[in-house]
């Protein structure tokens, strides 16, 4: 049961945002900026010492071999290497930051937030429904699970790799997918399968066909321009336009924009709506080189989870005010 003095962040105003940013995220931010200033100069000492480290090397390979374009590529392959070494406190510091903040957030709308070592929720649901490819490896991270409005919700990261072999028969792996992923539950069911695209990518192979046992028809959309954005098919014509109105539609790009996505395709299905978000690695605390006690930092990863709500409170308004079938 969600927290009634949870935080909406569905309707999140500046008023809200800095109660929320002064009472649970600024502490965080405050309690880490020591640790982030120690690793600051831990990463200048060992970039200090590593570059030289480097440089000998490139010179070394330099004088060995007497081609310039060897001792560039030593010296790229040192100074990567030190990249990653000197930058290793840091980053301990951000993983460390972003668990604290995550969860703060979660807490305070009323929701737990787990950043690894979970099963991914309903994720073989949305392979049935083709929202995400085929993969051989997979990783997943940054679990947002609670309920809002009396409906629950998972938000969570997802990276999935497919393993490809060369004519020579070297091995690799290829990220076919990298983004967010959402179930939304709701207590009342949908009465069909309504699957929403956003273009005519690759993913639209997937377009007909059937789903649940139903087969699958183009949707069309009274409005020229979301018709234009979207791909739509459903099993039940008059759902399909009650559910995808204009203000849900919107409420989708809102939820992909917020989510600095692209290709989102979501699926409505028994009592779940499924969202697929191709997207970058979302809730990170950004720049570590930089003061950690500023509320432009904490608004973006707010901003990032709030799309989710949008959407649910469209979902929620659609299923009220739709009339009940005998």
């Amino acid at each position: 049961m969600s927290d009634p003095q949870a935080i909406d962040l569905g309707r999140l105003d500046d008023a809200a945002f800095d109660r929320l940013y002064k009472e649970r995220i600024e502490p965080c931010f405050a309690a880490n900026e020591n640790d982030r200033l120690g690793a600051v100069a831990k990463f200048k000492q060992r970039l200090l010492i590593g570059g030289g480290v480097a440089a000998a090397i490139a010179f070394g390979g330099f004088l060995i071999w007497r081609q310039f374009d060897i001792a560039a590529v030593l010296l790229l392959m040192a100074g990567v290497f030190v990249w990653l070494f000197a930058y290793q406190p840091l980053a301990k510091v951000g993983q460390t930051l972003k668990h604290q903040y995550c969860s703060a957030i979660a807490e305070a709308m009323g929701a737990t937030f787990t950043i690894s070592g979970f099963t991914p929720p309903a994720f073989d649901r949305l392979q049935s429904m083709n929202l995400v490819p085929g993969f051989s490896r997979s990783r997943f991270e940054d679990l947002f699970e609670g309920a809002y409005k009396g409906s629950a919700f998972e938000l969570y990261e997802g990276h999935l790799e497919q393993r490809r072999t060369d004519s020579k028969g070297r091995t690799r792996y290829t990220t076919v997918f990298r983004g967010q992923l959402v179930r939304m539950h709701f207590p009342r069911e949908f009465l069909g399968v309504t699957i929403v695209r956003r273009d005519a990518g690759v993913f639209n192979v997937f377009g007909g066909g059937d789903a649940a046992g139903r087969k699958l028809e183009r949707v069309r959309l009274v409005d020229a321009r979301l018709e234009r954005a979207f791909e739509i098919w459903g099993t039940d014509q008059v759902e399909a336009r009650y559910l995808l109105h204009p203000v849900m539609m919107e409420r989708l790009l809102e939820l992909e924009t917020k989510l600095h996505g692209k290709r989102l395709r979501c699926a409505f299905e028994g009592g779940d709506c499924l969202v697929a978000v191709e997207g970058g690695n979302l809730f990170e605390p950004g720049d570590l080189f930089k003061p950690l006690v500023d509320p432009a930092r904490a608004r973006r990863i707010v901003d990032e989870i709030s799309g989710v709500f949008g959407v649910m409170d469209q979902v929620l308004t659609a299923q009220a005010q739709r009339p009940t079938r005998a």
